[in-house]
Protein backbone atom coordinates (compact mmCIF):
# COMPACT_ATOMS: atom_id res chain seq x y z
CA UNK A 1 0.00 0.00 0.00
CA UNK A 2 1.89 3.13 -0.85
CA UNK A 3 1.68 6.62 1.44
CA UNK A 4 -0.73 7.72 -1.26
CA UNK A 5 -3.59 4.88 -1.68
CA UNK A 6 -3.60 4.96 2.12
CA UNK A 7 -3.82 8.54 2.24
CA UNK A 8 -6.74 8.33 -0.37
CA UNK A 9 -8.42 5.47 0.96
CA UNK A 10 -8.71 6.50 4.91
CA UNK A 11 -8.05 10.56 4.87
CA UNK A 12 -4.65 9.83 6.65
CA UNK A 13 -1.61 11.67 6.76
CA UNK A 14 2.07 10.37 8.38
CA UNK A 15 1.88 10.29 11.87
CA UNK A 16 3.59 12.71 14.02
CA UNK A 17 7.08 12.11 15.11
CA UNK A 18 5.98 11.49 18.56
CA UNK A 19 2.45 10.18 18.42
CA UNK A 20 -0.74 10.67 20.74
CA UNK A 21 0.25 9.37 24.18
CA UNK A 22 -0.36 6.20 25.01
CA UNK A 23 -2.76 7.19 28.53
CA UNK A 24 -4.70 8.81 26.28
CA UNK A 25 -4.82 6.62 22.99
CA UNK A 26 -7.55 4.10 24.11
CA UNK A 27 -10.20 6.97 24.45
CA UNK A 28 -9.17 8.27 20.82
CA UNK A 29 -9.74 4.40 19.67
CA UNK A 30 -13.25 4.30 21.31
CA UNK A 31 -14.40 7.47 20.02
CA UNK A 32 -13.48 7.57 16.68
CA UNK A 33 -15.08 4.00 15.68
CA UNK A 34 -18.12 5.08 17.68
CA UNK A 35 -17.94 7.84 15.09
CA UNK A 36 -17.47 5.60 12.30
CA UNK A 37 -20.21 2.98 12.96
CA UNK A 38 -22.35 5.47 14.21
CA UNK A 39 -22.39 7.72 11.15
CA UNK A 40 -22.13 4.57 8.87
CA UNK A 41 -18.42 4.72 7.75
CA UNK A 42 -17.35 1.72 8.83
CA UNK A 43 -16.55 1.14 4.96
CA UNK A 44 -14.17 -2.05 6.08
CA UNK A 45 -17.42 -4.14 7.56
CA UNK A 46 -18.71 -4.73 3.89
CA UNK A 47 -14.81 -5.56 2.23
CA UNK A 48 -14.94 -9.09 0.95
CA UNK A 49 -11.52 -9.29 1.72
CA UNK A 50 -12.25 -8.84 5.27
CA UNK A 51 -13.58 -11.99 5.27
CA UNK A 52 -10.10 -14.00 4.37
CA UNK A 53 -9.16 -13.95 7.96
CA UNK A 54 -11.88 -15.95 9.66
CA UNK A 55 -12.06 -18.46 6.38
CA UNK A 56 -8.56 -18.66 6.77
CA UNK A 57 -8.70 -19.89 10.48
CA UNK A 58 -11.41 -21.84 10.30
CA UNK A 59 -9.22 -23.83 7.20
CA UNK A 60 -6.65 -24.18 10.10
CA UNK A 61 -8.94 -25.43 12.71
CA UNK A 62 -10.44 -28.39 11.06
CA UNK A 63 -13.11 -30.35 12.49
CA UNK A 64 -13.18 -29.07 15.51
CA UNK A 65 -16.39 -28.37 16.47
CA UNK A 66 -16.83 -26.45 19.54
CA UNK A 67 -13.08 -24.60 19.54
CA UNK A 68 -13.44 -21.53 21.27
CA UNK A 69 -12.86 -18.50 19.04
CA UNK A 70 -12.17 -15.22 20.43
CA UNK A 71 -13.20 -12.39 17.68
CA UNK A 72 -11.84 -9.55 18.92
CA UNK A 73 -12.80 -5.76 17.10
CA UNK A 74 -16.06 -7.61 15.96
CA UNK A 75 -18.02 -4.93 15.42
CA UNK A 76 -21.19 -6.03 13.65
CA UNK A 77 -20.49 -9.35 14.18
CA UNK A 78 -19.94 -10.86 10.21
CA UNK A 79 -17.01 -12.81 10.94
CA UNK A 80 -18.75 -13.76 14.50
CA UNK A 81 -21.57 -15.27 12.75
CA UNK A 82 -18.97 -17.26 10.00
CA UNK A 83 -17.60 -18.53 12.94
CA UNK A 84 -20.43 -19.63 14.83
CA UNK A 85 -22.43 -21.00 11.92
CA UNK A 86 -18.86 -23.28 11.26
CA UNK A 87 -19.93 -24.68 14.77
CA UNK A 88 -17.29 -22.87 16.74
CA UNK A 89 -18.56 -21.12 20.32
CA UNK A 90 -17.29 -17.35 19.79
CA UNK A 91 -16.99 -14.51 22.25
CA UNK A 92 -16.65 -11.53 20.59
CA UNK A 93 -15.67 -7.85 21.94
CA UNK A 94 -15.37 -4.12 20.47
CA UNK A 95 -15.33 -1.20 22.12
CA UNK A 96 -18.47 -0.05 20.68
CA UNK A 97 -22.16 -2.28 20.79
CA UNK A 98 -23.57 -3.21 17.44
CA UNK A 99 -27.29 -3.30 17.16
CA UNK A 100 -27.00 -6.66 15.55
CA UNK A 101 -25.46 -8.49 18.68
CA UNK A 102 -28.85 -9.45 20.15
CA UNK A 103 -30.04 -11.15 17.09
CA UNK A 104 -26.72 -12.90 16.16
CA UNK A 105 -27.31 -14.00 19.87
CA UNK A 106 -30.46 -15.83 19.46
CA UNK A 107 -29.41 -17.21 15.99
CA UNK A 108 -26.41 -18.74 17.70
CA UNK A 109 -28.02 -21.01 19.55
CA UNK A 110 -25.92 -20.15 22.96
CA UNK A 111 -22.79 -20.36 20.91
CA UNK A 112 -21.88 -16.76 20.62
CA UNK A 113 -21.51 -14.20 22.97
CA UNK A 114 -20.43 -10.65 22.63
CA UNK A 115 -19.39 -8.21 25.34
CA UNK A 116 -18.07 -4.06 24.84
CA UNK A 117 -14.56 -4.22 26.12
CA UNK A 118 -11.56 -3.59 25.45
CA UNK A 119 -8.48 -6.97 24.91
CA UNK A 120 -7.07 -5.72 28.51
CA UNK A 121 -10.61 -5.95 29.96
CA UNK A 122 -10.62 -9.83 29.78
CA UNK A 123 -10.07 -12.50 32.44
CA UNK A 124 -8.25 -15.22 32.22
CA UNK A 125 -5.48 -17.48 31.16
CA UNK A 126 -5.51 -20.24 28.62
CA UNK A 127 -9.31 -20.00 27.70
CA UNK A 128 -9.71 -19.96 24.11
CA UNK A 129 -8.94 -22.63 21.11
CA UNK A 130 -7.88 -19.32 18.74
CA UNK A 131 -7.95 -15.63 18.66
CA UNK A 132 -9.16 -13.70 15.95
CA UNK A 133 -7.99 -9.87 15.24
CA UNK A 134 -9.41 -8.75 11.77
CA UNK A 135 -7.72 -5.36 11.71
CA UNK A 136 -7.51 -4.32 15.11
CA UNK A 137 -3.22 -4.86 15.57
CA UNK A 138 -2.59 -1.94 12.91
CA UNK A 139 -4.89 0.35 15.04
CA UNK A 140 -2.91 -0.21 18.22
CA UNK A 141 -0.48 2.26 20.08
CA UNK A 142 2.99 1.06 18.83
CA UNK A 143 4.01 1.34 22.60
CA UNK A 144 1.34 -1.03 23.46
CA UNK A 145 2.30 -3.76 21.01
CA UNK A 146 3.87 -6.05 23.74
CA UNK A 147 0.90 -5.96 26.28
CA UNK A 148 -1.51 -6.48 23.59
CA UNK A 149 0.41 -9.38 21.76
CA UNK A 150 1.29 -11.07 25.29
CA UNK A 151 -2.51 -10.58 26.92
CA UNK A 152 -3.49 -12.46 23.80
CA UNK A 153 -0.92 -15.24 24.01
CA UNK A 154 -1.71 -15.86 27.38
CA UNK A 155 -5.82 -15.80 26.31
CA UNK A 156 -4.87 -19.06 23.89
CA UNK A 157 -4.49 -22.29 25.20
CA UNK A 158 -1.51 -24.06 24.60
CA UNK A 159 -0.94 -24.52 20.71
CA UNK A 160 -3.92 -21.87 19.91
CA UNK A 161 -4.12 -20.47 17.26
CA UNK A 162 -3.77 -16.66 16.30
CA UNK A 163 -5.11 -15.28 13.13
CA UNK A 164 -4.22 -11.64 12.34
CA UNK A 165 -5.62 -9.12 9.52
CA UNK A 166 -3.33 -6.03 9.12
CA UNK A 167 -2.72 -2.75 5.74
CA UNK A 168 0.30 -4.47 4.26
CA UNK A 169 3.32 -2.21 2.75
CA UNK A 170 3.92 -2.78 -0.84
CA UNK A 171 7.26 -0.43 -0.99
CA UNK A 172 9.32 -0.32 1.82
CA UNK A 173 9.62 -0.55 5.46
CA UNK A 174 5.65 -0.03 6.85
CA UNK A 175 4.99 3.58 8.30
CA UNK A 176 2.64 5.28 10.82
CA UNK A 177 -0.34 7.10 9.44
CA UNK A 178 -2.92 9.03 11.94
CA UNK A 179 -6.58 10.23 10.48
CA UNK A 180 -8.02 13.53 12.20
CA UNK A 181 -9.12 12.32 15.10
CA UNK A 182 -5.57 10.71 15.85
CA UNK A 183 -6.25 7.32 15.28
CA UNK A 184 -3.01 5.17 14.34
CA UNK A 185 -2.55 3.13 11.32
CA UNK A 186 0.06 1.31 10.67
CA UNK A 187 1.48 -0.88 7.65
CA UNK A 188 3.49 -4.05 7.71
CA UNK A 189 5.51 -6.14 5.30
CA UNK A 190 5.52 -9.64 5.65
CA UNK A 191 8.40 -9.73 7.45
CA UNK A 192 7.66 -6.78 10.03
CA UNK A 193 4.18 -8.60 11.10
CA UNK A 194 6.24 -11.84 11.45
CA UNK A 195 8.94 -10.29 13.85
CA UNK A 196 6.52 -8.47 15.54
CA UNK A 197 4.39 -11.28 16.20
CA UNK A 198 7.32 -14.18 16.61
CA UNK A 199 8.68 -12.11 18.85
CA UNK A 200 5.42 -12.19 21.50
CA UNK A 201 5.27 -15.99 22.07
CA UNK A 202 4.31 -17.58 18.34
CA UNK A 203 5.49 -19.36 15.64
CA UNK A 204 4.16 -18.81 11.88
CA UNK A 205 1.76 -20.92 10.24
CA UNK A 206 0.49 -19.18 7.33
CA UNK A 207 0.95 -15.60 5.91
CA UNK A 208 -1.59 -14.79 3.08
CA UNK A 209 -1.55 -11.71 0.46
CA UNK A 210 -5.22 -10.89 0.44
CA UNK A 211 -6.03 -8.37 -2.77
CA UNK A 212 -8.33 -5.70 -2.04
CA UNK A 213 -11.72 -3.80 -3.43
CA UNK A 214 -8.84 -0.58 -5.07
CA UNK A 215 -6.36 -1.49 -7.24
CA UNK A 216 -2.81 -1.99 -5.49
CA UNK A 217 -4.39 -2.16 -1.90
CA UNK A 218 -3.78 -5.72 -0.16
CA UNK A 219 -4.17 -7.11 3.29
CA UNK A 220 -1.56 -9.32 5.13
CA UNK A 221 -3.36 -11.99 6.28
CA UNK A 222 -0.93 -13.76 9.13
CA UNK A 223 -1.69 -17.33 11.27
CA UNK A 224 0.37 -18.07 14.46
CA UNK A 225 0.58 -20.92 17.31
CA UNK A 226 1.15 -19.90 20.51
CA UNK A 227 4.25 -21.57 22.07
CA UNK A 228 4.89 -22.41 25.90
CA UNK A 229 5.91 -19.64 27.93
CA UNK A 230 4.79 -16.30 28.87
CA UNK A 231 4.71 -15.03 25.74
CA UNK A 232 6.96 -12.03 25.87
CA UNK A 233 10.83 -12.20 25.10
Amino acid sequence: MSDHQIADRYSVTPAPAAPPDESAYAEVLRADFQDHYVNGRDVWTAEDAMREAPRLLLRLLGDRPGAHVLDIGTGHGRDAALLFDAGCRVTGIDLVESPEWAALTARSDGRARFEVCSLSDLDGTAVHDAVLDNGCLHHQHPDGYARYLGRIHELLCPGGLFTVSVFRSAAGPGRLFANGARRLYREFTEGELTELVTAHGFTPVDVRLVPRGTAGLHYLVGAYRATSGDGVR
